[in-house]
């Protein structure tokens, strides 16, 4: 009798546990086959529970090999949530976002396998007015570079450990907020050079304000790291009518490498960290033609402003204007011994080719048609980077400098039409007129030259991009996609 009841006890526990307890997950199966012998096998499962105050996740991975990265097989992430009243705090695997990114965004891409959480604990408390947390824990980096043995490009191969804690006070006060944190990491940095693993500590502190009312907002976010590094990124909109204005200035000054380490980061031990993602200040595209041309942001050391414009210019139509520009806060040269220096600072982006110039002009027109059946994307890009710099010397006052740059000219537009609340065709094309090459100059007597080379057999290139696609919602869908160059690069054609 006595087991009886114990029994029917633990039944009815268990009833009143499962009552009050979801548990919900979604599952990833990828696999791909290729003619050149790649092959991956990439699946996760997710699984997420919900019980009282407390919240949980975990992840599971089977990727032997994944289509990048290196082999798991196993438990990937977990995670440990407990929120009640003003306190919470969480165990595991961590995502923290803090103001803009300049000191701390954790993120996990799978899709170009970068992956900066920490596996740790956080623990907070706030209310209507102010809010502390506390954070702390291991993070594991992975990244590749030919600098190290067993290169691939789809297998990173070179690892940074970190040790991390940090803090932070946000205060709100009517339409403003403004928060304090600090953030401090001791790195174990491997030097294969040198055979050993240097121990490194960074230190950074910040601040950030943010306003927000009806017809502006503004937001100033500030880091210093170090002795010497810092990061400004400051946004103010304008709201009038149904127009907006936005300007944006970025100042990313973390670490001034020459041309020659720019992107090195095995043999240079300071600069932004990893866990610093940090906003890149210029239009992301997510078009195919210009997506392949998008600049590429140095945290370390890039100075920029940005506007955009906004509003109706007529019924069911949006126009857009953004400029983008940026480039590098000093124009590097080599000495009488060969040895790259750099010149004077400055705080605004410069025309100077030789200091990486970036800029962009991208307009966009969008809106409905034919009684709102026709959806309809139009846009212009005009694209200028310099890329890489070669060389820039002077001798005996003649100049001599040699860096590559890309001129692009985009046109992407997108059509959709529906038929009915089912069936709709889908239509995007995106013409491109692109160059890209290396400019030679050199005033000394002995080669006296101004060229170009250009990377393609042309001069430039001519790419076409049509993908059409016919849908019933939300059952299924179909498209057919084609991507044309009239040339190709010399290296592809010389191998």
């Amino acid at each position: 009798m006595i087991r009886l009841k114990c029994l029917l006890a633990g039944c009815l526990f268990s009833q009143m546990l499962l009552a009050q307890m979801n548990i919900f997950g979604t599952a990833s199966l990828e696999y791909g086959d290729s003619e050149n012998d790649f092959k991956f096998s990439e699946h996760r499962i997710d699984l997420n529970g919900n019980w009282n105050e407390w919240t949980g996740w975990i992840q599971f991975e089977y990727g032997k090999p994944p289509q990048l990265g290196r082999e798991s097989i196993g438990l990937r992430k977990f995670r440990i949530d407990y929120v009640k009243d003003n306190f919470s705090f969480k165990v595991g695997d961590l995502y923290e976002y803090w103001g803009r990114g300049l000191m701390l965004n954790m993120v996990d891409d799978q899709s170009i396998d970068l992956d900066t959480g920490i596996r740790g604990g956080q623990i907070q408390w706030s209310n209507n007015i102010i809010s502390a947390e506390l954070l702390g824990g291991n993070q594991t980096i992975w990244r590749l570079t030919n600098q190290v043995q067993d290169f691939d490009d789809r297998i990173p191969n070179y690892k940074v450990d970190h040790q991390m804690f940090g803090g932070r006070i946000v205060l709100n006060r009517d339409q403003w907020q403004g928060s304090v944190q600090f953030l401090k990491s001791n790195e174990n940095h491997p030097n294969p050079a040198k055979s050993i693993n240097e121990d490194v500590s960074h230190m950074m502190f910040g601040t950030t304000i943010q306003y927000f009312a009806d017809n502006l907002d503004l937001n100033i976010d500030y880091v210093k790291k170090d002795k010497n590094g810092f990061g400004l990124y400051s946004n103010i909109n304008l709201f009038v009518a149904e127009w907006s204005l936005g300007f944006t200035y970025k100042n990313y000054s973390f670490d001034s490498r020459s041309p020659l380490d720019r992107w090195d980061f095995v043999n240079n031990t300071g600069g932004a960290l990893t866990i610093q993602q940090m906003p890149t200040g210029f239009k992301t595209h997510n078009t195919s033609l210009l997506g392949k041309i998008t600049h590429v942001i140095d945290f370390n050391d890039e100075v920029g402003t940005y506007l955009t414009v906004s509003g109706p210019v007529f019924t069911d139509a949006l126009f857009t204007f953004e400029w983008a520009k940026s480039s590098r806060h000093n124009e590097w040269y080599t000495d009488a011994d060969w040895i790259w220096q750099s010149g004077k600072e400055v705080f605004l982006p410069s025309d100077n080719s030789l200091m990486n110039p970036f800029q962009e002009f991208y307009g966009e027109l969008n809106g409905y048609a034919m009684n709102q059946q026709l959806y309809y994307v139009i846009g212009l890009a005009k694209t200028q980077d310099v890329l890489d710099i070669y060389l820039n010397s002077e001798i005996d006052n003649h100049k001599s400098f040699s860096y590559e740059f890309l001129n692009a000219m985009t046109i992407p537009t997108h059509f959709t039409y529906r038929f009915d609340k089912s069936y709709s065709i889908d239509i995007l094309f995106e013409y491109q007129e692109k160059k890209k090459g290396v400019k030679t100059f050199s005033s000394l007597p002995s080669m006296n030259q101004d060229m170009f080379t250009s990377l393609y057999l042309k001069d430039k290139q001519i790419n076409r991009f049509l993908s059409i696609g016919i849908a019933k919602s939300p059952k299924w869908s179909v498209s057919l996609s084609v991507d044309y160059a009239d040339t190709e690069e010399r290296a592809v054609i010389e191998q």
